[in-house]
């Protein structure tokens, strides 16, 4: 299969997302910009190029491609992938990671980070990726990059660069700290996840499951599950106030026309430009 065929493609907030993302079957997001990936998928076209993974759950759609992965960064010759996931789930990594080195005769070597809700690991220069419990049926995390960068003090707002570079030579602090979210990724979750995290409701970029998006399969269903269903988004969607809402894990069900036709049905007009649908 070529690699247009498997990927898609969505530039917002100025950022990249690549990838494929379709419940029970595949998600793996990329996004060059950052160096990072969420998720592995199956290791879909052009997921050897990251070094940096953010898993949030332990399902196969998820990471059932991670022995592969890992085995071709060593079969390149590249440093292990430093691969971020909840804390429970790492050593039955290992343990599978060890097995596939048995059955290829070749150790697959990875370094392994477990993390707690709250756990803010660097993934960059200038960028955190803050973890932050979802609600599934397993243990899983969304994770949060933030960016931060130094902003000028007001006091100093408007001197020469001269006089700027002077004070900061005498050692005298002349910026303070700004911290943005930049991108947060939900990977699967119930609605309480948005309830619960303001800071993903103003995120730049929220890339957020919906699963279901019609009655096909209802909302008590869907929840049973661990996901989220359309109605639930719709009925929140103006309490996102960041750039783009981008909807994710759709069901086999469901078309991406079917999608893109609700988005337009079922939003406020006011939003419905925000909002993204991702995923062939």
């Amino acid at each position: 299969m070529s690699e247009t065929s498997v990927l898609d493609e969505l530039r917002v907030g100025g950022l990249t997302l690549a990838g494929i993302t379709r419940g029970g079957v595949e998600t793996c997001i990329m996004v060059k910009e950052l160096g990072v990936m969420f998720d592995v998928g199956m290791c879909p076209p052009g997921a050897l190029k990251f070094a940096t993974i953010l898993v949030s759950h332990g399902h196969a759609d998820h990471m059932g491609g991670l022995p592969y992965l890992v085995s071709q960064h060593g079969l390149m010759s590249s440093p292990p992938p430093v691969i971020h996931m909840p804390a429970d789930i790492v050593e039955p990594t290992r343990q599978i990671l060890a097995l596939w080195s048995q059955i290829e005769d070749f150790e697959l070597k990875a370094e392994l980070h477990g993390h707690q809700p709250g756990d803010r690991p660097r993934v960059g220069q200038n960028l955190n990726a803050l973890a932050l419990r979802t609600s599934h049926r397993v243990t899983s995390l969304a994770w949060l990059i933030e960016r931060t960068s130094h902003r000028l003090r007001p006091e100093f707002v408007g001197r020469e660069p001269r006089e700027i570079a002077t004070l900061r030579a005498a050692g005298e602090v002349i910026t303070d700290p700004h911290t943005e979210p930049l991108l947060c990724v939900t990977g699967d979750t119930r609605i309480e996840f948005f309830d619960q995290h303001e800071l993903a409701r103003r995120c730049r970029v929220l890339v957020h499951e919906v699963t279901s998006w019609d009655e096909r399969r209802d909302v008590e269903v869907t929840r049973r599950w661990g996901h989220t269903h359309l109605d639930e988004v719709v009925a929140r969607a103006e309490q996102f106030t960041g750039e783009a809402l981008v909807l994710v894990h759709r069901s086999m069900r469901h078309t991406r026309s079917e999608a893109e036709a609700l988005v337009q049905r079922r939003f406020p007009a006011a939003m419905r430009d925000r909002v993204h649908v991702f995923g062939r």
